[in-house]
This record gives C-alpha cells, structure tokens and sequence, in this order.
C-alpha cells in the first residue's frame, strides 16, 4: 500500500482558532478536497471508498483502501465531533477528515507550533461582543524533520507579508560532529543508542539543542577498558 506523502504548503489552509483584542491564533488543517485529492493520489480514484454511519447520534466515516497484496478492503474509521471552529463545516466532513489522519493525511500538522499573531500584525474589529477579522492566511514555505514533524514554517496575510516565522532547527557543525564521534570512539558507547536518543539518523543531524545533553553524558563516560 502507498505511503502517505507530506503536505505541500498550497495544500495546508489557515483558520482562525481564537480571536480577542490582542491578537489571534491560527490553526493548520486540510479540506476534504485535498484529502480526496491526496487519496485518489496515492490509491487512485477507484482504489479507495467512503462510507457514513449514524452510530448512537454521531456521525462516524470510514474509509477504506484496497490491498493489492492481501486482496481486501482495508478500513480505517472516525466520527465527526462538533466545535466552535468545526460547525459550519458539518459533521461529514469533518468525520471524513479525521478518517483521513486515520490513513496519515495530514497528521503532520498535529506537530504545529503555536501560532499566535498581535494586534499589531493583524486587523481586528469589534463586532457586538465578539472580535473579527477579515484577513486572510497562507502557508508560504513548510519543511519537515525525519519524524515527519514540522521543522521550520513562514505564513503570510493577503498582501503578501510575512506574519509568522518558525525558523529551521539549527543542526551540530562539523566540529560538533567531530566531538561526538571522538567521544564515542573514547567511551566505546553504541552509536545507535545516541541516534535513538536524539531520533536522527546521522550524528551530524543532532540538533544544537541536543547537543550538550548528549556530549556531557559522553564526557561522565569511562574510557572504554578503565573498568577492567
């Protein structure tokens, strides 16, 4: 079965999750197009079905995926739930959506940091006893770590300006790496213990933010063969 591929930045969109009179937040999510569009991708238009069901006054989605390999239908279900910022889409597409997390579309966006935007970066009016706004959000650029987790994200308003900025995270240099491998080559520790522990592939891929963690531990290590 296909793997599920990330989303590109013109496929993630911007809502408006909590708006007051300082500013607001956004969150990132994908329509249920770009979730067909993603599955007719991966699966082909006759490779995958929907089905709804009312189970005990919720509305449930299943979608299923054929198996080439096992000959079956493969299916993976959610249920719609009602919210503030899901009520005017409707329990169907929003049961289908979280079906479509079932299958690994869109997870990665559960890995968002916080966007919080200022008063000063966005127009907001007061309308009755609620706060609104009129500008609109994209997804600029997007980049993901070998978790599959959001590494580094721009978005921009309707003109075109930047208004939120996650910076890349910063890897080890080379003098870094080197440092590392000295130790390990000292202490005899298994390199892939260090690799799970920072859940990179490569000593070189250890983040600045890990890094004295693991070169301390290295350094209150005994040289391997001072114990005998």
């Amino acid at each position: 079965m296909a793997n599920t591929r990330l989303l590109k930045p013109k496929e993630i969109e911007c809502r408006v999750q909590k708006i007051n009179e300082k500013g607001l937040s956004l969150l990132l999510y994908v329509t249920s197009r770009t979730g067909q569009n993603l599955l007719d991708e991966m699966y082909g238009p006759t490779g995958w079905q929907r089905e709804h069901q009312l189970i005990d006054g919720s509305l449930y989605c299943t979608i299923s995926v054929w198996d080439e390999n096992k000959k079956t239908w493969v299916k993976k279900q959610d249920v719609g739930k009602e919210s503030y910022a899901e009520k005017e889409k409707g329990r169907a597409s929003d049961s289908f959506k979280r079906a479509c997390v079932n299958w690994g579309i869109g997870r990665e966006l559960y890995s968002a940091p916080f966007i919080w935007l200022t008063n000063k970066q966005v127009n907001i009016k007061q309308k009755g006893e609620r706060y609104v706004t009129y500008d609109e959000f994209f997804v600029k650029s997007i980049t993901y770590n070998e978790l599959g987790e959001i590494d580094s994200l721009e978005i921009i308003n309707q003109n075109l300006e930047s208004v939120f900025k996650k910076w890349p995270t910063k890897l080890i240099d080379k003098v870094k790496t080197k440092l590392i491998e000295k130790e390990l080559c000292r202490t005899g520790v298994d390199r892939q213990q260090i690799l799970d522990m920072c859940s990179v592939s490569e000593i070189s891929k250890i983040t600045e933010d890990d890094f004295q963690n693991v070169y301390n531990k290295l350094l209150a290590t005994k040289t391997k063969g001072d114990d005998k």
